[in-house]
């Protein structure tokens, strides 16, 4: 199934489940709903829970509608199906993500993501948009002034805080690199270096040190260790982390099904 294909369909499911939502949940009354998915004996995927954030209207209409059994009990099956068509659409696993996030979108309709995913908090949603146009200016200095992104290769030893691009036959780049966090494509969720475990303690601290110095407090991303998420927000994160932190900018490494983001400090030409 080619890429046209997989979108025609997700919209075709969009639209039928968005349907349901404004006839039977009260859809205009708030922006988004997050669908936990479990299987049952048989192995089938049941709607184990609902979650409504983003109230934008009546909350007692939303509270009637979802706790009205005769309402919400044919649509379960119906929400079930189609998380799952959704998540086979996305090629990602349903037994992973654990569950999909339907959005209501501004002009009509809904979007979706994989996963249990809460709304951005309100300082994040304050700070992106400035620090994400601020990362782009930087990643474009980087690009012309070494161009990053025509290396054939990278070697980033986190230990040492160190990365070097080398290859393509141009001068080598290197700096100091210091791990923010990482996305994972299979659960698509976002982990912050400073919690993961699997790594030595100095790299944590390090890690650590870019959030302890975000002022924004009231961020619930900066206490969660890991969450479900997009990689779009992975990157509004990491921007508000290289604008707090002071840095040149942001690389991000994949391999395989997750990517590894550090902040780029001290970059400069190797011989």
């Amino acid at each position: 199934m080619d890429d046209a294909e997989k979108k025609r369909l997700r919209r075709e499911v969009l639209d039928e489940v968005g349907s349901l939502l404004f006839e039977h949940l009260a859809a205009q009354e708030w922006g988004r709903v997050l669908v936990e998915i479990a299987a049952d004996d048989a192995g089938q995927p049941i709607v184990a829970g609902m979650e409504v954030e983003d109230v934008v209207g009546d909350e007692a209409r939303i509270d009637a509608a979802f706790g009205s059994e005769p309402m919400v009990r044919p649509l379960l099956p119906v929400l079930a199906k189609a998380i799952e068509a959704l998540c086979g659409l996305e090629d990602v696993e349903l037994e992973r993500v654990g569950g999909g996030t339907f959005l209501r979108q501004p002009g009509g309709g809904f979007e979706w993501l994989p996963g249990m995913v809460h709304m951005p908090s309100a300082a994040l949603e304050r700070m992106c948009d400035e620090a994400a146009a601020a990362l782009k200016v930087k990643q474009g200095v980087l690009e012309d002034r070494y161009g990053l992104g025509h290396f054939e290769g990278y070697e980033l030893d986190l230990e040492k805080e160190r990365i070097a691009f080398r290859g393509a036959g141009r001068a080598g780049v290197e700096g100091r690199a210091t791990l923010i966090g990482s996305f994972s494509y299979g659960s698509r969720s976002w982990a912050w270096g400073a919690h993961n475990q699997n790594l030595p303690a100095h790299v944590r601290a390090a890690s650590a040190k870019l959030i302890d110095g975000i002022l924004e407090r009231d961020m619930w991303e900066l206490s969660t260790p890991i969450f479900g998420t997009d990689e779009a927000t992975a990157w509004a994160l990491c921007a508000v982390v290289c604008a707090q932190a002071g840095g040149q900018g942001v690389y991000r490494g994949r391999n395989g099904e997750s990517a590894v983001f550090v902040l780029l400090r001290e970059m400069g030409k190797s011989g």
